[in-house]
């Protein structure tokens, strides 16, 4: 089991010593595989979206789609995966935790939402699933959930790049605990008692 001082980790941004840093920073590390993955894959998605619409050769659209969800199955969710499973270390084993700053909690939030809404309705795992659900009479629904929340489009991608490039920008910056937005404990005892 890791060291107490690795929990404590993330309060001044440094390990401890050489050991719980090296755990760390390995599990960082795989941590910006697995989102490279998850949003390399999503805009290469994206393209190849934009790819299918744009021809009329039915062999090719089917090497599209084919593309689509090999690229769905063994680059998105896998980096998904490693995004949530070191996320989930990172939250038990350091002080970051799983909300107690507001950048980790926009995190979560971002990634629970691209899990359900990506497996359930976009993308080459929602076909399958609205074709499984056709037998049932369900079908319909799948499709009218899939076209209100957000049908595949322009729209759509602009949206899954801004949220991926917010994530990557609220990882690098942090802005949420800025210390402008953030005064100390200290600061905030001087101005109510009036120094």
């Amino acid at each position: 089991m890791l060291d107490e001082k690795v929990r404590r980790y993330g309060t001044t941004g440094r390990g401890v010593s050489a050991r719980e840093n090296i755990v760390i920073k390995t599990t960082k590390a795989i941590h910006l595989l697995a989102a490279t993955a998850w949003a390399g894959g999503a805009i290469s998605m994206q393209a190849l979206s934009f790819l299918k619409l744009s021809l009329d050769d039915p062999a090719t659209i089917s090497v599209v789609a084919y593309c689509l969800h090999f690229i769905d199955t063994w680059v998105v969710m896998p980096g998904l995966a490693g995004c949530v499973l070191t996320g989930i270390f990172y939250s038990i084993f350091t002080s970051i935790g799983f909300f107690k700053y507001t950048w980790i909690a926009y995190k979560w939030v971002v990634c629970a939402c691209a899990g359900f809404w990506g497996t359930m309705f976009w993308g080459p795992w929602g076909d399958q699933l609205t074709a499984f659900l056709e037998p049932y009479g369900l079908a319909p629904l799948m499709l009218f959930v899939r076209g209100c929340i957000l049908p595949e489009n322009f729209w759509q991608a602009a949206l899954q790049t801004t949220l991926i490039f917010s994530m990557l920008i609220i990882s690098v910056y942090r802005p949420l605990t800025w210390r402008g937005l953030h005064r100390s404990a200290a600061s905030r005892r001087r101005e109510r008692d009036g120094e």
